[in-house]
């Protein structure tokens, strides 16, 4: 019996490890990523190999015209990513009402990104 609770709690411990998926370099394209001191906040799509992809609250750290760096505190602490740049949209009062109301979320607009002629999240 003991051995076994051991064995579960190892599991535990592994499971809770594993890291995101993240995109590899050559997916980056080939803008640089432009790094920010001030994090924006964002919600972000994450995908894990061992569980579904989920939505979660995360702050971008830099990006460019593909790829966006977002990173969050979880349970082990501070995790980042690389995620696609269509995976993340901005954290803030509409967003959280839109995600507050699914109903809402499939018929809301998506608001513009600014122009400018550096990439802008």
């Amino acid at each position: 019996m003991a051995s076994t609770k051991v064995s579960e709690q190892m599991l535990e411990i592994v499971v809770s490890n594993i890291a995101p998926c993240t995109l590899p370099a050559l997916a980056y394209g080939p803008q640089p990523i432009e790094w920010h001191s001030d994090a924006m906040p964002v919600w972000a799509w994450i995908s894990w190999p061992h569980r579904p992809t989920e939505r979660i609250e995360a702050f971008a750290r830099g990006w460019n015209d593909r790829v966006v760096i977002v990173e969050w505190t979880a349970e082990r602490g501070t995790v980042s990513t690389v995620v696609w740049r269509n995976a993340v949209t901005r954290r803030d009062a509409a967003a959280r009402r839109l995600a507050d109301d699914p109903g809402r979320r499939a018929t809301a607009p998506k608001p513009p990104l600014p122009a400018s002629p550096r990439p802008t999240l």
